[in-house]
This record gives C-alpha cells, sequence and structure tokens, in this order.
C-alpha cells in the first residue's frame, strides 16, 4: 500500500503539507489488512477475521479483503469502498504509518512521499513556530491508539495460543472450474477444542474476558462464504 516512505521531521518538512487523500485507490492492490481487537466487533460483520505470525513472530490478527494477489474485492475502479462495509484503522491511517527506528526501540511517524505537497491547500505538517500541526496531532494520536490497540491484540492471540486453542487452516477460493486460489499460513479457535476446555481454563477466558472477541472471531468467519471455503 506505501510506495515509498519518508520519515517526518521539523527541519526537512517545515513548510510541506498533505494532499488531501480523496478515495481508497491506494488500497486496491492489498488482500488482506491487520486490525485490532477494539475493531473486532465491527470488522466481524464484512470480513473473516484470521491470525497469523509476522516475520518477527509475532501474533497479529487480519481481514481479508481478497484472494486474488493485488486485488481488493470491496474497493471498485474508482476507489471507492463497498457501501455500509466497516474500514479497517490501518487503511484509513494511510498516508502516514508509525516505523520502527533503526536501532533504536522508539517507533517513528513517517508518510507516504507522493502525497507531500508544497501547495497552499495542503494541509501543513508544522505551524509557523515550527510546532506540530492540530493535523499532524491528529494523525499521531490516531496512529498511536492503533499501536496501542495492537499491543493488546498480540496478547491475546498469545492467550489463544496458551489455551492451545488455534488452528491452522487454508481456504479455497473457486472463481470457476479453471480458476482456483489457495490461501495458507492463517489460523483460526477451534470450536471443538473451545467447546472442550478445563474448568480452569474456561474461568481463565471468563475472567479475562476473551469470549466476547473470541465470538466476534467465529462469527466472522461466515464471512469467507463470500469468498470461498476453509479447509
Amino acid at each position: 500500500m506505501y510506495k515509498k516512505l519518508e520519515a517526518i521531521n521539523k527541519n526537512e518538512h517545515k513548510n510541506k503539507g498533505v494532499e488531501e487523500v480523496k478515495d481508497f485507490s491506494y488500497s486496491k492492490k492489498i488482500i488482506n489488512a491487520p486490525i485490532a481487537v477494539s475493531e473486532f466487533f465491527e470488522a466481524c460483520k464484512n470480513y473473516p477475521i484470521f491470525f497469523a505470525k509476522d516475520k518477527d513472530e509475532k501474533w497479529f490478527a487480519s481481514v481479508l479483503l481478497g484472494y486474488k494477489e493485488g486485488e481488493n474485492i470491496f474497493v471498485d475502479e474508482k476507489g471507492v469502498w463497498k457501501e455500509l462495509h466497516y474500514i479497517p484503522a490501518f487503511v484509513r491511517s494511510y498516508p502516514f504509518i508509525l516505523v520502527n527506528q533503526e536501532s533504536k526501540k522508539e517507533l517513528i511517524l513517517a508518510i507516504d512521499n507522493e502525497y507531500l505537497s508544497d501547495k497552499k491547500d495542503a494541509k501543513k505538517l508544522f505551524d509557523e513556530k515550527g510546532e506540530n500541526s492540530e493535523f499532524l496531532n491528529s494523525a499521531l494520536t490516531f496512529l498511536n491508539q492503533f499501536h496501542a490497540d495492537s499491543l493488546s491484540t498480540a496478547k491475546f492471540v498469545k492467550q489463544l495460543e496458551d489455551l492451545e486453542l488455534l488452528e491452522e487452516k487454508s481456504a479455497t477460493i473457486t472463481k470457476s472450474e479453471d480458476e482456483k486460489y489457495n490461501l495458507n499460513g492463517f489460523f483460526i479457535v477451534n470450536e471443538e477444542k473451545l467447546r472442550n476446555l478445563s474448568e480452569d481454563k474456561k474461568e481463565k477466558i471468563c475472567s479475562q474476558n476473551l469470549y466476547p472477541l473470541i465470538t466476534a472471531h467465529l462469527i466472522s468467519l461466515s464471512n469467507i462464504q463470500k469468498i470461498g471455503t476453509i479447509k
């Protein structure tokens, strides 16, 4: 989704602004998007929610947006997201993103630089005193909240793993006899294992208020029928 990221700083971008993002064309080629637990109850109405590990072996949750590489089926050719469908926070945060700073643990704010602009009507990143503009602070608040929620999501999925509830699955999407697509490497909650948990583990789930999130995840899996079948 991001073409060329550029870290934002006061010196290089003191006179820069950001052009308005007018539609969702930038997300047309993504077939999944990370989501946070705070989004589960809305996202489960429209998309399958799966679990997976990133390159650092950390858990995350994701919604399936398509089956064919480079084709988000929920965005049309005009860049319009499908009506009455929830739009993931990750998608809405564009063109900003928090990225890891090399050799440091802290995150820094970056932007897809094709949206940086010198135009007068562009939304300024900094004010005349060199302080963050209200627009920039709003973007930072949104991203910081999403990052915090993402950490909570990783913790939630790790709890599912510790309870031995996760099961690796694959999905087959059949569009015609000659057109089939396979999706692999994702995990879902095994309902049989959930039903047969020990009383101690059930109490643990209740005490940590995990059942509502697990339920939202399981409800979301019915949305795969709109796309394909899970095996």
